[in-house]
């Protein structure tokens, strides 16, 4: 019986897992944030990943061949600002937690199903996020749980131990608990206004630290499931410490600077994203900042299977600006890089923590360029890389190999960056709707990549990819992709102005192509915003605005007709992309390939 392409649920692992092995691919990884889960019935309004619908989703993305779910950040954020990106460091949000469990006995049926129920009936309608609904509706339910944990604690199987073991293992949960606390009794959550010394609420502490033991159990959960359908989970270390997370630990941050991003062809404004710099003198051995990265890092690898440096600069020459000014726009471009600024009149605090001296700065280049520093001797090289360094020895200790480490460089990789890259083989990002094809050296363009980076059509802050592609519809722009893409996927020199000719004019065609053109090589790891998976045309993210529509978009419902329906109204489909790129390789002559391709495809090999 012929296999029907259209349907995701016929384009199960097997083959799909074949074609990446034949065409050198080691990594398939489908990247979503937590709030983007699909509703399960306990819904709330914001994805809860380890629900029976999530791992259901998890499932559905093992079928399809990905190899692996890389979660955004999954802190706490605040009411003001829902970015993951932003949200606290250690502690969970309880807003992916799912509460249809707390209803059974393995804990005591401690939430009273009947409230559940009517929290899920008044929930909004439609598959967006509900952040505002969802952290009502999740704290109120949340208070009942725990008072009626407190009321019979004896009803929950082992819990004394249980938290004893927790609370033993999670060294952050007595600072992030007490916070809890004080912000209930001081009645907001802004410690730069709190009181000298201010009161605790001990039954809010409390709950949080109940609450956080429930998250981390659920995410293990995920992530035995996970690993049983052979997919890995990827954490999301951002680079940026949260509001909860600095408070008592002013201490640890260089003053008067902050860390943003420099001007460059993505924003060339720059980016004051008023983060705290870690003072590099705590940073050594049995230093205060020391300690707290570390136990950042291992809250994330202790419970995942790889990990994403976002930012990774900050870690190795982070771009920092001064706070003393009331322009943070104007202070960002007049920043400087914290490690690359021997004698910058501007700057001056800066040159005690120079790694360079100023014979190595180009000074015809501006100095957020990635030529700034001329040329590196091997010792600078391992003091730009000590973090990096210390990051990969960490992971090693949890069985995690530098293949686990996924490194978002962009558009900008300045010279110490790049040596510490080399250093560890890792590769970087390239987001080929970012391109200018008609650049040869472009470090967007997928041809341009090398063995270890990782290519993706977009990520979570670009246009998802269909939109993009119908926005060069009639441009210039159109016919250079068209080009560009028929060289990549089409190795009959006589057909390839058919294809380019048929590219630039059909949009489902051409997003399809650039799906596929991910597969093709020389890079051996892919990734796939979960939007370009479905086909989406509504935009996730756009970095710096923030609207009551961003970071609200979630997978269908009823994702697996979603993904059939999609599909049939022109989505890229993932099997006949890869069948593609099996024929652009020429994996596809053989009795084995060209089944496979037609499997792939539903198509003659």
């Amino acid at each position: 019986m012929p296999v029907n392409s259209s349907d995701p649920r016929s384009v199960t692992s097997a083959p799909l897992r074949e074609a990446l092995a034949r065409l050198g691919v080691d990594s398939l990884v489908l990247a979503i944030h937590q709030a983007s889960f699909p509703a399960a019935l306990d819904d709330l309004g914001h994805g809860a990943p380890a629900s029976m619908r999530g791992r259901e989703f998890v499932d559905f993305a093992a079928r399809l061949g990905f190899t692996g779910i890389m979660l955004g950040p999954g802190g706490i954020t605040s009411p003001a600002n829902p970015s993951p990106y932003d949200a606290g460091l250690f502690s969970r949000t309880p807003l992916a937690l799912s509460l249809a469990p707390l209803t059974q006995p393995g804990w005591g049926r401690a939430l009273d199903p009947a409230a559940l129920d009517a929290a899920v009936a008044t929930l909004p309608p439609g598959d967006r996020v509900r952040h505002r609904y969802a952290r009502a509706a999740v704290d109120a339910l949340l208070r009942d749980f725990h008072a009626a944990v407190r009321a019979r604690p004896d009803a929950v199987p082992g819990l004394a131990a249980r938290r004893a073991a927790f609370a033993a293992r999670a060294p952050w949960l007595a600072h992030d608990a007490r916070f809890e606390g004080v912000a209930a009794a001081v009645g907001h959550d802004d410690w730069s206004r709190w009181p000298a010394d201010p009161p605790c609420d001990a039954d809010a502490a409390d709950r949080f630290a109940l609450v956080q033991l429930v998250a981390e159990e659920q995410h293990d959960l995920l992530r035995r499931h996970a690993r049983e359908a052979g997919v890995a989970l990827y954490a999301d270390a951002q680079i940026g410490v949260g509001h909860r997370d600095r408070w008592g630990r002013e201490g640890l941050f260089l003053p008067g600077y902050a860390m943003g991003a420099p001007p460059s062809r993505t924003n060339p404004e720059g980016q004051p994203w008023s983060y705290p710099v870690l003072d590099p003198g705590q940073m050594g051995d049995g230093g205060a900042a020391r300690a707290f990265v570390d136990a950042r890092f291992d809250a994330l690898l202790a419970h995942h299977d790889g990990l994403r440096l976002d930012h990774p600069h900050g870690w190795v020459c982070p771009w920092v600006y001064r706070t003393d000014g009331d322009d943070p726009g104007a202070a960002v471009r007049a920043g400087a890089r914290l490690h690359e600024s021997p004698d910058l009149p501007d700057h001056p605090a800066l040159a005690a923590l120079a790694r360079v001296g100023p014979a190595q700065i180009d000074r015809s280049l501006p100095r957020h360029d990635d030529g700034w520093v001329r040329a590196l001797a091997p010792s600078q090289v391992d003091a730009y890389a000590a973090e990096v360094d210390r990051v990969i020895a960490r992971a090693r200790s949890y069985g995690m190999g530098p293949e686990r480490l996924v490194v978002e460089v962009l558009s900008t990789c300045p010279r110490p960056l790049a040596a510490v890259l080399a250093r560890h083989g890792l590769g970087r990002f390239r987001v080929t709707q970012k391109a200018r094809v008609t650049v040869p050296d472009d470090v967007y363009r997928a041809d341009n990549a090398r063995a270890p980076d990782w290519v993706m059509a977009g990520n979570h802050d670009t246009a998802p990819l269909r939109l993009a592609v119908a926005r060069w519809q009639g441009t210039a722009e159109a016919e250079h992709r068209a080009a560009y893409l028929a060289g990549r996927l089409c190795p009959d020199e006589g057909e390839r102005a058919v294809l380019a000719e048929r590219l630039a004019r059909d949009p489902d065609a051409m997003a399809e192509a650039m799906l596929a053109e991910l597969f093709v090589g020389p890079a051996r790891n892919v990734m796939v915003f979960w939007v370009d998976l479905f086909g989406g045309r509504e935009v996730y993210n756009t970095p710096g605005v923030l609207t009551d529509e961003t970071w609200t978009l979630r997978v269908p419902r009823d994702f697996e007709a979603a993904l059939v329906a999609a599909q049939a109204g022109g989505a890229p489909s993932l099997g006949r992309a890869v069948a593609r790129a099996l024929r652009a390789r020429g994996l596809d002559r053989d009795d084995e390939g060209r089944a496979l391709a037609a499997r792939l495809a539903h198509a003659p090999g």
